[in-house]
């Protein structure tokens, strides 16, 4: 079973400048619909062949763009399926935590979405490591972008993935994943995850840039955490059939000149990662019907 960790949902009344100035900027020749507003329709498209997905919005007053946690929460019962929500609050907010139990409690979403350098902050301020708290506390994994952006907020020196790691030490039970491998840093990413137990990483994105993508996979394997990387797409930037494509022609292309290849059977445990149960994330019920869209087949 494929599981893709890393989706998003949004529409362009939850977008404003300076987001929509860099989305702009933001290639779409992996992606299977437009970038800047998800259906479920587009979504079931986006995703295949993924059979579980994590969806979220982000919430980043810093960048312009406030996704509410009540359409991802509507969203999640209107795809149906094995796909289950994360919740995304910003930390500058007041009421961050308040709505992190909110979110867990009446909308049922199971995990958080964070990206401290789109928020304008950094993941070791205390209006952050709050936040990490009360995921520790609740036992909701944390999605975190820690990585290079496309937009003009936030400090660069504040997404290097290495301050994770005072994070993991503060909050040994919460379960990270370091979207997009934390590129361009990615031998960092590994030594984090290697490090700490509860951390992980995830391949979305990065399939747009192969060389990024085949050292990343290296540096996992060399350090001893590819068990701990997961499959992620990027959807809709990305859609998972891309994303899938793109990963097994460089798995592909390793093999011939990597000093440290990815194998067949790695390529394949990376794919099927069991990623719901790494999270500690509870199987969502299967529906009666499954919209035959979603499988791939007509109507």
């Amino acid at each position: 079973m494929i599981t893709d960790v890393h989706t998003h949902f949004w529409i362009p009344d939850h977008q404003r400048s300076p987001w929509t100035d860099g989305l702009g900027r933001v290639s779409t020749r992996l992606a299977a619909d437009s970038i800047d507003r998800v259906t479920v329709e587009s979504y079931w498209r986006q995703v295949a062949p993924a059979e579980r997905t994590i969806v979220f919005g982000l919430q980043a007053q810093a960048s312009g763009i406030m996704v509410p946690n009540d359409a991802v929460a509507a969203f999640v019962r209107e795809v149906g399926g094995q796909t289950v929500g994360f919740m995304s609050v910003d930390p500058t907010r007041h009421d961050a935590v308040d709505e992190i139990e909110r979110c867990h409690a009446d909308l049922g979403l199971c995990g958080i979405k964070l990206g401290p350098i789109y928020q304008g902050t950094s993941p070791l301020n205390p209006l952050t490591m709050r936040v990490f708290s009360a995921a520790e506390r609740l036992g909701l994994p944390v999605m975190i972008h820690q990585g290079a952006i496309f937009a003009n907020a936030g400090r660069l020196v504040d997404a290097n993935p290495l301050l994770l790691d005072d994070v993991a030490i503060a909050f040994p039970e919460l379960r990270m994943v370091i979207a997009h491998m934390g590129h361009p840093w990615v031998h960092e990413t590994a030594i984090v995850m290697r490090r700490n137990p509860n951390v992980y990483a995830d391949t979305s994105a990065i399939a747009t840039r192969p060389t990024v993508l085949a050292t990343a996979l290296s540096a996992a394997k060399e350090y001893g955490v590819l068990k701990k990387v997961l499959f992620g797409s990027d959807s809709p930037m990305v859609s998972a059939e891309s994303a899938a494509a793109a990963l097994t022609r460089i798995v592909a292309r390793m093999q011939h000149i990597a000093h440290t290849p990815i194998t067949e059977e790695e390529l394949h445990a990376i794919m099927h990662r069991p990623s719901f149960e790494l999270l500690g994330i509870p199987k969502p019920a299967e529906p009666e019907l499954v919209p035959s869209v979603r499988r791939g087949t007509q109507p």
